[in-house]
């Protein structure tokens, strides 16, 4: 332990320890050569270091571990750490930087620094430094000269931790090169049987051990699925019982088991001393496999004598069949034959249901049982629905009467009209023309019929009276056509088709349909019936029926008629029922859509809601049964 005494007030510094860390220098620096552990290391280490920096009192080296920093070597007095070493080697840390504590005259912390040894840009060790001076004044040059030397010296932990995260690194790359290779050769096989055998025995390659075997839990207890080199072990049975107890024996145990134990190991171990009996007492390790939630087998390894499982090899053989057993497992369940899951899909979905926990499943098995029993008792209106489409019962065509062409369209679809507006006109020039062309030729022939009266011509008069009379005719006709150029609306109603405005100027025919209007006083409902509900409907049954753009209003309907043919659409046979509303809005309008029900008789709610799946049972089991 060192010892730190001062001389008088010119500061000089007399440590007792120094000097005989100088005499045990060539033995600190040949430990430091020789260290196979990081603490040894950093205890050789450390002491040198302190050796060379003048006041150090105390040191400490932490390290990085995965669960945080733990202390790696202390001197002069092991295990001791320093609260205020503690507090440099945080805030080195921290900062990630060489730091300096206790340099202020005024300061009240005991003088130290800290210095961060990084590995790709990581703090993973720092070493903390406690330094006695004599002056104030000289602290900062005793710090500077300490944080000097540790970055000289750290040289030898950086690459101690450097080779050691290498080390670390190589052998987690060969277990889990070992781990991916066993994997993939167990997915190179689809059946249980042949993968499970192929693991074992590329495991008892691999690890070079005398046997490996494989068991999975069946029935409460470990069997054997499958024993290295071995297609068939059936007369091998007091063997198999043995591995199979030593499985048991480590599921039970929730442990690995090496055989032979250590003497302050709790650890049931009869199992394994027979199976090392059988193998001339070879060493005997067994490793549970734990999927999800459960253990569902194990895999036992034996070596013969003198030949040893490593600490290294035990770790990664757990690894392995931690790794595998899902594999495996997944391997086994999907082989069995497809009534053996589903029956054990039944048996756990009923052990679930009446065993402990899953409270939402046992209220929604309730809900179900209690839905089933009130739909059994209770009864309500069975409805047949259907899509419908409200249509004017009288739909009033309007033509043309002749062949001319559009001068003015002022209505559309959709628009309300009453009795004599005009809807359109069509150009009457030629008519116009046509009229003035008789209305001069009468004129010419009212002059020859004067000319032969005046002449007393009564073969002239009779036949100047018969063109006179044929004017008159024609002009009457040409009359009637211009008067047809204006269409106007025969009643009160809604344009339910029809728009010239694109057309204007274009031609028509005779003949030809131009508007469609329905009037709004009247509607009939026309719906969609499916063929499997047909037989259900029949005339004068009532109903109800909501129209998409109406659907806070309901509407009352009777039925009138059924019209006898199917139609084909979407893939179904429709028949076409025909009703008639009990009371009509002013917002109705022909052409709007919606779904109609039409109130059939009263039935068991079960008897409605099972109808559709009963009716396709029927017609199936009916057409597939001889």
């Amino acid at each position: 332990m060192a010892k730190v005494t001062h001389s008088d007030d010119t500061g000089t510094i007399e440590d007792g320890s120094a000097s005989s860390l100088t005499l045990l220098a060539p033995a600190l620096w040949k430990r430091l050569s020789d260290a196979t552990t990081s603490e040894d290391l950093a205890t050789a280490w450390l002491a040198l270091q302190c050796s060379m920096i003048p006041g150090a009192t105390k040191a400490i080296v932490r390290t990085e571990t995965p669960t945080g920093y733990r202390l790696l070597s202390a001197w002069p007095e092991a295990n001791d750490e320093p609260a205020d070493l503690l507090t440099t080697i945080d805030l080195a840390r921290s900062e990630r930087r060489a730091v300096a504590r206790g340099t202020a005259i005024d300061s009240t912390a005991r003088p130290s620094v800290a210095f961060p040894i990084l590995l790709d840009d990581i703090v993973v060790a720092v070493v903390a430094v406690a330094i006695n001076v004599a002056k104030p004044a000289q602290a900062k040059e005793a710090m500077r000269a300490a944080i000097r030397q540790i970055q000289w010296g750290s040289a030898w932990l950086r690459d101690h931790l450097r080779s050691q995260r290498a080390t670390t690194n190589v052998r987690q790359l060969d277990r889990s090169r070992a781990t991916l290779d066993l994997i993939a050769s167990i997915l190179d096989h689809q059946r249980f049987g042949s993968a499970t055998m192929a693991a074992a025995t590329e495991l008892a390659i691999r690890f070079d051990c005398a046997r490996v075997s494989i068991g999975f839990i069946n029935r409460g207890s470990a069997k054997v699925a499958a024993i290295s080199h071995t297609a068939q072990f059936g007369r091998q049975m007091g063997l198999v019982r043995a591995i199979g107890a030593a499985m048991d024996e480590a599921i039970d145990q929730r442990c690995s088991i090496l055989y032979p134990i250590g003497i302050d190991e709790p650890i049931a171990t009869h199992a394994h001393s027979e199976v090392a009996r059988l193998q001339h007492d070879g060493q005997v390790l067994t490793v549970p496999m734990f999927v999800v939630d459960a253990f569902v087998g194990a895999v036992t390894f034996e070596r013969r004598r003198g030949h040893v499982f490593e600490p290294e090899i035990v770790q990664i053989l757990d690894m392995i069949s931690t790794a595998i057993g899902p594999i495996l497992n997944e391997k086994r369940m999907n082989d069995r034959w497809l009534i053996l899951k589903a029956a054990e899909s039944l048996w756990e979905q009923v052990k679930r249901l009446l065993g402990p926990g899953y409270t939402g499943r046992k209220l929604s098995a309730i809900a179900v049982v209690a839905a089933g029993i009130f739909g059994y008792f209770a009864t309500d209106t069975y409805r047949v629905n259907a899509d419908a489409q409200i249509e004017g019962s009288v739909r009033r065509a309007i033509i043309s009467s002749y062949d001319g062409f559009i001068q003015e369209a002022k209505a559309r679809a959709g628009d309300l009209v009453k009795s004599g507006d005009e809807l359109a006109t069509l150009e009457d020039r030629e008519l116009a023309l046509e009229r003035l062309r008789w209305a001069t030729q009468r004129q010419q022939y009212s002059f020859e019929y004067d000319k032969a009266l005046a002449t007393r011509q009564p073969a002239t008069i009779n036949v100047v009276k018969s063109q006179i009379d044929q004017a008159d005719a024609q002009l009457k006709l040409i009359d009637e056509q211009i008067a047809r150029t204006r269409i106007v609306a025969p009643f009160d109603g809604l344009v339910v088709s029809g728009d010239l405005s694109q057309r204007i100027g274009g031609s028509v025919t005779r003949g030809e349909l131009l508007y469609e209007i329905a009037p709004l006083t009247d509607y009939r409902v026309v719906m969609q019936v499916d063929e499997r509900e047909i037989a259900d409907v029949s005339e004068g049954q009532s109903g109800e029926v909501i129209f998409a753009s109406l659907p806070e209003e309901h509407f009352d309907l009777t039925v009138d008629k059924i019209t006898p043919v199917a139609q084909a659409k979407d893939g179904k046979n429709l028949f076409q029922v025909e009703g008639s509303l009990t009371h009509v809005s002013p917002r109705l309008r022909p052409g709007m859509i919606g779904v109609a029900k039409i109130a059939i008789d009263q039935r068991r709610l079960v008897s409605i809601w099972l109808r559709p799946a009963l009716e396709w049972w029927r017609l199936a089991s009916w057409r597939w049964m001889p």
